[in-house]
């Protein structure tokens, strides 16, 4: 009897701990990923940031020490055209049906950037997409920058202002995205490439197909460190809030190159991986 009452009672706390451990999935199934899908979108547009930083310096010679050996991004098969003597100037960087990078990834389509001038500041650049893919995901919309430059530091500084369409592959959906950011490009011109970093904070509307809206703020002083090195955000802290009254953190660290972060729901946390 004894055995029986003691078999029911551990059956009965196994049935609940699952119950437990089902909810809090539940719970958090949804904040996990919106918050991989909108740091996934993040880290496309800074790389795209690079890249076209990187064609501009090695066609335009605007650093001495520029060089395809010292790219991070861009490799030796899109064509990149020019036309400076349009108002605004344009560039073209086209990847036809399929080009691979320096950091391994697949790109192909166009970004077509627009610029009141390549190579004075202040100026006002923008990007646009013609059928533009990286990794699966297509990418459209525009890109409005504002950018001004500490040239004793080589650190530029833009106002940003995005509205930009992803469709995820393997049927995640699509959405769009609607942010005002202000961000920093520390630009580590005469010594390697690889320490080259975006500081970033602002305002984000990420919007699912479902129509879930998630909020997105990013304060000046814990802003995202996104390192071109790790190819990740490294630091930084973003708080979020849905169209359902959610509301979560994430915490990227404190500079490790990884792709680990903390979501923290009330007072409890959980690690999650980006990629």
């Amino acid at each position: 009897m004894k055995q029986l009452q003691m078999f029911i009672a551990l059956s009965l706390l196994f049935i609940a701990f699952n119950s437990c451990q089902k909810d809090e999935t539940a719970a958090t199934f949804d904040e996990i990923s919106l918050s991989q899908q909108e740091t996934l979108t993040e880290e496309t547009l800074y790389e795209i940031d690079i890249l076209v930083d990187e064609a501009l310096d090695l066609n335009l010679g605007f650093l001495k020490s520029a060089n395809m050996a010292n790219m991070l991004f861009l490799g030796d098969c899109p064509l990149v055209t020019f036309d400076r003597k349009a108002t605004p100037q344009v560039m073209t960087i086209d990847f036809g049906t399929g080009c691979s990078g320096k950091d391994g990834k697949t790109r192909s389509g166009k970004i077509i950037v627009t610029s009141t001038a390549f190579n004075v500041f202040p100026s006002v650049r923008s990007k646009s997409f013609e059928n533009f893919m990286v990794e699966g995901k297509k990418i459209s919309g525009s890109v409005t920058k504002s950018i001004s430059k500490d040239q004793e530091n080589n650190i530029r500084t833009a106002v940003v202002q995005e509205n930009i369409t992803i469709t995820f592959p393997n049927a995640e959906g699509t959405a769009t995205r609607v942010a005002n950011m202000t961000r920093q490009y520390m630009r580590s011109a005469l010594a390697n490439p690889a320490d080259n970093q975006v500081v970033s904070w602002g305002t984000v509307e990420f919007t699912r197909i479902s129509g879930v809206k998630v909020t997105k703020t990013i304060a000046a002083e814990k802003p995202l460190v996104y390192k071109a090195a790790c190819r990740h955000i490294v630091s930084g802290v973003v708080s979020f809030k849905n169209s359902e009254n959610k509301s979560w953190k994430i915490d990227y660290g404190t500079g490790v190159c990884d792709n680990i972060a903390t979501l923290t729901i009330g007072d409890k946390t959980k690690e999650i991986k980006i990629r």
